[in-house]
């Protein structure tokens, strides 16, 4: 199934770019018209990933997140650039951090053979 649009983000592997990717989520997350918790939901889980990609030191050209809009779902996928993926839960810290984006996330894949290092989808609820 190929996505409506994608939207994609390069920011530097410093916290201080956290906010900007989950201002970016927010905005996308709102014109599909996910509600407001599950737009928190999708920010908290971004944070952590980000914060566990920059705590890690993943990589130092930076973090790519592209985000896939189908009409029913969101699919963030967080992408390595010039650097080989590894496991960023790999401590019983990132394994907690790793059930909190579970717990948030419809779907949460971890990719450890590819340049995505790590998808999750949150679908859209409609009201009836």
């Amino acid at each position: 199934m190929k996505p409506l649009d994608t939207v994609s983000v390069i920011v530097p592997s410093k916290p201080e770019y956290v906010s900007v990717v989950r201002l970016t989520a927010s905005g996308i997350a709102s014109r599909m018209g996910f509600d407001i918790d599950d737009i928190e939901d999708i920010k908290v889980s971004i944070s952590e990933v980000i914060n566990r990609m920059i705590d890690k030191r993943i990589s130092s050209d930076g973090i790519r997140i592209d985000f896939r809009l189908y009409s029913d779902l969101i699919r963030i996928d967080f992408r390595l650039s010039g650097s080989s993926p590894r496991d960023i839960f790999e401590s019983e810290e990132d394994n907690f951090a790793f059930e909190i984006i579970r717990s948030l996330m419809d779907e949460v894949n971890l990719n450890r053979d590819d340049s995505v290092l790590l998808s999750m989808i949150k679908k859209l609820e409609r009201a009836v």
